[in-house]
């Protein structure tokens, strides 16, 4: 292989694919990510055997060719190259070398061959969308992804597309539940799956990057994404994901509005002195507004009332305060609804100008 191209254009596709290779592997080419030469084109791979990305970009192809470089070590290279200077990549025995200006590297590289690429399925369903509302939606929803590995179901975003041309993504961590939905343009298959969570992040990333339309297609196993001049393939978390329906308060009687921004620095500046592993905050519901207070096992204390519109009975409630802040983080209106019952049942958030998206809190005991 031997090719030129501009550093700039080298960068952005290294910069695509680095992300995906884990840092920690039991199969060393796995760290390396694999560089592909042919008809004025040089296509960028990386998988870490859940996820794949390819990203290609124009170049000089002077000898076709294919070969695996260390995916860190590459990117740290043309990192630091003249952005001014143009790149040529040359293969020989177990090495490539990377020559830009009066820099010259050599860096060992392992055989093409014995990289597993990128398997693509048949395709069942296909939508199209512009890379912003996705990119919204992932952003209003991907923050209540679970942790917790145990339950496999919950640490991914869930993907729905019903029969009256809805698209829906809702995560849950059991504790908290998000909801994003658009009507789509165009007619779609029905479809629901779960989508890993590096997945759903690396599709953020390219939805931020591509002013077209982003196409997902999704398998029984599998989704796909073409974004202009990236390819993202994932395998699908093969579980079922709860009957969020179920979760979703259909009933709550009192409502409060209330300023958005304020409300997030007052649960703030209460979370300094709340319990640093369990986050409670009391929020007392009245007339006047939200009584918000905390407190921790050093006797320390603190509390603070806001203005708000509210319509219903005194309610005392207690909450995680990184939850809420968590979800008013993710809301874009300037105030917020909450829809409530009573101290034992979960809330309903939403806000006043986007109500696209919604987010139930289950309740603590404090």
């Amino acid at each position: 292989m031997k090719i030129t191209l501009s550093r700039a254009a080298l960068l952005q596709a290294v910069q695509y694919c680095q992300s995906i290779v884990e840092k920690r592997h039991t199969i060393p080419i796995l760290a390396n990510i694999l560089l592909e030469a042919k008809d004025d084109m040089l296509s960028v791979t990386a998988t870490d055997m859940e996820v794949g990305i390819r990203h290609q970009t124009t170049a000089l192809v002077e000898e076709a060719g294919s070969i695996t470089v260390s995916a860190r070590k590459f990117f740290d290279i043309i990192k630091e190259l003249n952005p001014e200077q143009d790149v040529s990549l040359e293969t020989g025995d177990a090495f490539i070398v990377i020559r830009s200006g009066r820099s010259r590297f050599r860096v060992a590289s392992l055989a093409a061959s014995k990289y597993p690429g990128i398997s693509e399925e048949d395709n069942e369903s296909f939508i199209s969308l512009s890379g912003d509302i996705l990119r919204d939606m992932i952003s209003a929803t991907s923050f209540a992804m679970s942790t917790d590995e145990t339950r496999k179901y919950l640490t991914g975003t869930l993907f729905e597309i019903d029969d009256q041309q809805m698209l829906r993504l809702v995560t849950t961590d059991g504790h908290r539940l998000a909801l994003s939905e658009i009507v789509l343009e165009q007619s779609a298959e029905k479809k629901s799956c779960i989508v890993p969570k590096k997945a759903v992040i690396e599709l953020s990333k390219l939805c931020d990057a591509c002013e077209e339309n982003i196409e997902l297609s999704f398998s029984e196993r599998q989704l796909r994404v073409k974004a202009g001049a990236n390819l993202l393939v994932s395998k699908l978390i093969d579980a079922r994901f709860p009957v969020y329906q179920d979760v979703i308060p259909v009933d709550n009687p009192s409502k409060v509005i209330v300023e958005r921004t304020s409300f997030d620095q007052v649960l703030r500046r209460n979370m300094i002195v709340a319990n640093e592993f369990t986050h409670d905050i009391r929020l007392v519901f009245s007339n006047d507004g939200i009584d918000i207070s905390a407190h921790n096992t050093e006797q320390e204390e603190a509390e603070e009332h806001i203005s708000a519109a509210y319509n219903g009975p005194d309610i005392a409630v207690g909450f995680n305060g990184k939850y809420l802040r968590d979800t008013l983080s993710a809301i874009r209106s300037a105030s917020v609804s909450i829809d409530l019952k009573d101290e034992l049942s979960p809330i309903l958030i939403y806000g006043e100008e986007q109500q696209q998206s919604r987010y139930v809190i289950m309740p603590m005991r404090i």
